[in-house]
């Protein structure tokens, strides 16, 4: 990081947590239906109008970027370009869609990844982020512990605040 980031992240967590100011919230957004309520959960209960809110989008599945150096032909490289460029259209329309319905505004970043947990930590320090929310599948313990969850990464992770939102059952 460098000095220039780390004074404005420091000039942002002293304001933001003194003062009442405003907030860099990092969200981590994907197609699920748990990322979804996340974000409706911050905007209808802490969100306040001057915060800046950053949604990050990490791919999953085979992405463009993830796919260089494979051996694909022509047709499959199109394809592939052409499956990308249509979900990111189709996430940032879908969250477009709930910041005009809470009145918000946001920026949507897609980063590409292999590790979601370290692309939301990587997203939030490069964005000065104040806070990280996001959604958890609720996997079980022996699943959770095989696969790994990227929510007890981000959490274990973080040097910021996290919420992680459950989803009700």
């Amino acid at each position: 990081m460098s000095e220039k980031q780390a004074e404005r992240r420091r000039s942002r967590t002293v304001s933001s947590s003194s003062a009442g100011g405003p907030r860099v919230v990092v969200i981590a957004v994907d197609r699920s239906q748990q990322a979804e309520k996340a974000f409706e959960w911050y905007l209808s209960t802490i969100h306040r109008p001057e915060n800046q809110i950053i949604l990050v989008h990490i791919p999953e599945g085979p992405t463009l970027k993830m796919a260089a150096g494979q051996k694909l032909s022509d047709g499959e490289v199109q394809k592939l370009a052409e499956m990308e460029k249509k979900e990111n259209e189709d996430m940032t329309n879908k969250f477009k869609k709930i910041l005009e319905k809470y009145q918000a505004k946001g920026d949507y970043r897609t980063v590409y990844h292999t590790k979601p947990g370290e692309a939301i930590i990587e997203a939030a320090k490069s964005e000065s982020a104040t806070m990280i929310i996001m959604g958890t599948r609720g996997m079980g313990t022996i699943r959770r512990t095989i696969m790994g969850s990227v929510s007890d990464y981000v959490v274990h992770h973080a040097d910021i605040p996290v919420i992680i939102c459950r989803q009700q059952h």
